[in-house]
């Protein structure tokens, strides 16, 4: 039997010298019946001519405008498919690829009819042996979302149910794109990947993580560190988008309050920080997420002055956990408010 045909999708936005360093490293692949396409995400500078001229050969293709890890790794996606693709790799450019991550990502996938979606194991650049990402274990009951830093919790996990798979390299099959559809646009970035693999599994489909395939990743190129303004709108506004989507019943119905007590949090955390401007954009993001406002970040909504001062100087300034707490559905007060905020800062990346 022939090779499965792979396509590798890169999306570039104003990284020219990570998505190069990211190509290349893909020359050493020994998986051969691979093609690598670039999606230039309406970069600057005219980083699409420059990345043709650089890597004579290289397909690019371009956005003219900036569509998000959603929307650009979705033109990447039908691109394949039109081609015959049966494997679409969904690759981060602030990676590095081992050479042999591609077979093994196959072999897995040719294994077991009904996986849908695959990754390797991510390692931290630079530090090649420090697992950045294993897996990710969703917490419905709690709606809480708890990111695999090894291996050996990655064993636990999965022995336990289904891991959900970061979208730094997502390896999908062709029956799952047909199947599932493409990534939700509504996203932009951020936990557009969560989405995804909820959507696999629901379609009776599995997710997996092959160890023996890695990559090292530079976290926070795209957007910045995890104190971007940006990467902090699009967070809690998506985190909203994802549980209502996801959640049913009556935990849906009572999970605006639930998200509330979470999304105010972070903004009192920025506050504490001193920093005006990531409290501004959470609040911006509660107030597209709960208008139902997605989309591309540029056409972010603001939360009318009024508003925004009576949850800061009002909500938030007289004893902001008794109203965290109340929102959370917890009245106890004392130990169990200590102990539910911990009077501790809550980490950028730490979901409610």
């Amino acid at each position: 039997m022939s090779e499965p045909a792979v396509f590798i999708v890169v999306l570039n936005w104003n990284g020219l010298a990570d998505t190069l360093e990211c190509v290349r490293s893909l020359d050493a692949l020994t998986y051969s019946k691979r093609t690598v396409v670039v999606v230039d995400n309406g970069s600057a500078n005219a980083e699409a001519d420059r990345l043709e001229a650089a890597v004579p050969g290289l397909t690019v293709l371009r956005s003219g405008e900036n569509r998000g890890y959603a929307g650009g790794n979705n033109l990447g996606i039908r691109y394949a498919l039109e081609r015959g693709a049966d494997y679409i790799w969904l690759l981060n450019n602030d990676t590095v690829v081992s050479p042999g991550c591609v077979a093994e990502l196959v072999a897995a996938g040719e294994h077991d009819p009904q996986v849908g979606i695959l990754s390797p194991v991510v390692y931290e650049y630079g530090s090649e042996e420090r697992v950045q990402f294993s897996g990710t274990v969703l917490d419905r009951a709690r709606e809480e979302q708890h990111t695999l830093r090894s291996l050996s919790a990655l064993e636990a996990a999965t022995a336990q149910g289904p891991v959900l798979l970061w979208g730094t390299a997502l390896f999908l099959k062709r029956r799952t794109a047909e199947t599932v559809g493409l990534l939700d646009e509504r996203y932009f970035a951020y936990h557009e990947d969560v989405d995804y693999c909820l959507r696999v599994l629901a379609a009776g489909l599995r997710t997996q993580v092959v160890p023996s395939a890695r990559v090292s990743h530079k976290s926070g190129r795209s957007l910045g560190s995890e104190r971007s303004p940006v990467r902090e709108y699009l967070m809690v506004r998506n985190w909203y988008l994802l549980w209502r989507t996801h959640l049913s019943g009556w935990q849906r119905r009572t999970y605006p309050r639930r998200y509330l007590a979470w999304a105010l949090n972070r903004v009192l955390n920025a506050q504490r920080d001193g920093d005006a401007v990531l409290a501004e954009h959470a609040l911006d993001g509660i107030w597209d997420g709960l208008r139902g406002r997605w989309g591309p970040w540029l056409g972010k909504g603001r939360m009318p002055t009024a508003l925004r001062r009576f949850v800061t100087r009002g909500l938030l300034a007289w004893h902001p956990y008794f109203w965290l707490l109340l929102l959370s559905g917890n009245a106890g007060m004392g130990r169990t408010v200590a102990k539910r905020f911990g009077w501790r800062r809550a980490s950028p990346d730490e979901t409610p």
